[in-house]
């Protein structure tokens, strides 16, 4: 069966950060969390990391040869479309970077009640709930 791509998915449901990094690149890597994390809303990161113990294809040097970075490139990450065609690129060339990246309200600034916190947070959570989570 073909493998799963988080990168298309993610693009499918509305994911307003996608994108890649490989482990081989600390700082890129380093820098795309950081991106990911200031974005308001969902975030995914795909991670290239090779396994050496039971992958024997996909290695550091495999990926090594075949990743490069679509900053490098000029890429602007704001393209629904381009960015579905990049999540899909796979093999001889893999990008990595930024593959999307739209600001939009995240799902607790769409929710009216979840403005003033969670119900976990403030006025919403009763005295013995408060108790019994601080308990743990």
């Amino acid at each position: 069966s073909e493998t799963f791509n988080p990168l298309s998915v993610a693009l499918a449901l509305g994911a307003g950060f996608v994108a890649r990094s490989f482990s081989g690149k600390p700082e890129h890597l380093s820098r795309i969390i950081q991106e990911g994390i200031k974005h308001k809303g969902f975030s995914l990161i795909d991670i290239l990391q090779p396994c050496v113990s039971f992958n024997h294809v996909n290695t550091f040097e495999w990926y090594k040869k075949r990743v490069y970075d679509l900053f490098e490139e000029g890429y602007l990450p704001d393209d629904f479309n381009r960015a579905m065609e990049l999540s899909r690129v796979w093999g001889d060339k893999i990008p990595i970077g930024i593959i999307y990246k739209k600001d939009k309200p995240s799902y607790t600034d769409k929710i009216k009640t979840l403005q003033n916190g969670t119900l976990l947070s403030g006025e919403y959570l009763s005295e013995k709930i408060r108790r019994a989570i601080e308990s743990l």
